[in-house]
C-alpha cells in the first residue's frame, strides 16, 4: 500500500515554499528561540502532572510545562488531568479504574484513595513508574509551583475545571510568581475572567498577566478575534493546524502563538491513520510544526525537541524532512 505524505504536509508546503531562502536555512530559521513546554511534564519519563514528573522537565531543560488544574469541594487546587472531554473533564474510569470525577474528592481524599491506573495507555511512562512509586499521587497546585518557583521553570496552567480561574491567580498573586506562569483554557470565559481581574500592562505595552486562548481541531475563521476578544496574551493551536498565515496572522495581532500535542493515544492514532511518513513525535515531525514560525511547543517528548534543537546549527539536516518540505 502506498500512504500519502504527512498530511500537514500540504500546509505546512506553503510555508517554506513561501520563504525566499533555500530549505536547510529555511529550517534552521524557524528553529531559533522555541521555547520547549514539557505537555503535563515529562510523561515518558514520570507519570503526567506530578511533582516528579515536572522536575525531570526542568532538569532534562525545558523553558515550561504545562499542567491541568481542578478546583476541590474542599476549595483545594490539585493538578490533574482525567478522562472527559473539555466540557467535561476530569472523569476518573480509565484513570483510575473508578467511577466519578475528581470533582467528586476533597483533595485529601484524592491523594488518598485515588491510585493511578498503571496500564492506562495515556501514561507514557509505563507501569513500573507508577506501580509502588510514593511520586504517583495528585498534588496540590501550590506544591507545583513551589518546586517552579525554586527551580525557575515557567508554568502554563490550563484552567481545566470550573470555578478555577479567580482562586488560581490569586494563588500565583501570592507565590509571587506572576512573571513565571501562563493562564489557558479551551473555556475563553475563564481567560477573560482573568483579563478583568488582572487587565495591567507592562512597560512594554504587553499584557503582565499572560492568557492563552486554546484551540482545537475547527480553528474558526475569527479565531484572532475571539482571543483578541478574550484578552489572550497567546493562541494555542493543534499542531497540526499550525499554518503560517495562521501563524503570522497571531503574531501580527501582537501575541504570541504556541502548538500543543495531543496525549500519547491521541498522537500515537494520529500517526498510525493519518501521517505516515514521520515518526511519533520525532524530529521530523516537529521540523514540520516549527516551519510555521511558532514560538512555543508543548509536547510529549521534550527530550527529542531539545535534541532536535541543540542539531539546528548542524550542517546535516535528514533529507527526508527536505523532501516532506519541499
Amino acid at each position: 500500500m502506498v500512504y500519502s505524505k504527512f498530511r500537514t504536509t500540504h500546509i505546512h508546503t506553503e510555508i517554506i515554499r513561501s520563504q525566499n531562502i533555500d530549505t536547510k536555512s529555511r529550517l534552521s530559521h524557524n528553529f531559533q528561540n522555541i521555547q520547549v513546554v514539557g505537555h503535563r511534564g515529562s510523561l515518558y519519563h514520570e507519570l503526567e502532572n506530578t511533582r516528579r514528573g515536572f522536575q525531570v522537565a526542568s532538569e532534562i531543560g525545558c523553558d515550561a510545562v504545562e499542567l491541568d488544574v481542578f478546583l476541590l469541594k474542599c476549595g483545594s487546587l490539585v493538578v490533574f488531568h482525567g478522562g472527559g472531554d473539555d466540557a467535561s473533564p476530569g472523569w476518573l474510569d480509565e484513570y483510575c479504574n473508578i467511577e466519578g470525577s475528581i470533582l467528586d474528592y476533597t483533595a485529601d481524599e484524592a491523594q488518598s484513595n485515588l491510585v493511578f491506573n498503571p496500564y492506562f495507555a495515556e501514561f507514557g511512562c509505563g507501569p513500573e513508574k507508577i506501580k509502588n512509586n510514593d511520586d504517583a499521587y495528585i498534588p496540590l497546585l501550590e506544591e507545583v509551583l513551589l518546586d517552579a518557583k525554586e527551580s525557575g521553570l515557567s508554568v502554563k496552567i490550563e484552567l481545566k475545571g470550573p470555578g478555577t480561574a479567580q482562586p488560581v491567580v490569586e494563588l500565583v498573586d501570592k507565590l509571587d510568581m506572576v512573571d513565571q506562569c501562563y493562564f489557558s483554557s479551551f473555556d475563553h470565559e475563564r481567560i477573560a475572567l482573568v483579563r478583568q481581574m488582572r487587565p495591567e500592562l507592562k512597560v512594554d505595552g504587553r499584557f503582565k498577566y499572560k492568557t492563552g486562548a486554546l484551540f482545537g481541531n475547527d480553528v474558526p475563521y475569527d479565531f484572532i478575534d475571539i482571543a483578541q476578544r478574550a484578552g489572550a496574551s497567546e493562541v494555542h493551536l493543534k499542531y497540526d493546524t499550525c499554518t503560517k498565515e495562521r501563524i503570522q496572522s497571531i503574531h501580527e495581532a501582537g501575541m504570541d502563538s504556541m502548538a500543543w500535542f495531543r496525549g500519547p493515544r491521541g498522537m500515537k492514532k494520529d500517526v498510525y491513520t493519518k501521517y505516515f511518513d514521520v515518526g511519533n513525535e520525532d524530529s521530523n515531525m516537529y521540523r514540520v510544526v516549527m516551519a510555521s514560525g511558532v514560538k512555543s511547543m508543548c509536547v510529549n517528548r521534550p527530550d527529542v525537541l531539545l535534541e532536535t534543537l541543540g542539531r539546528q546549527s548542524d550542517d546535516t539536516i535528514n533529507d527526508e524532512v527536505i523532501e516532506i518540505m519541499s
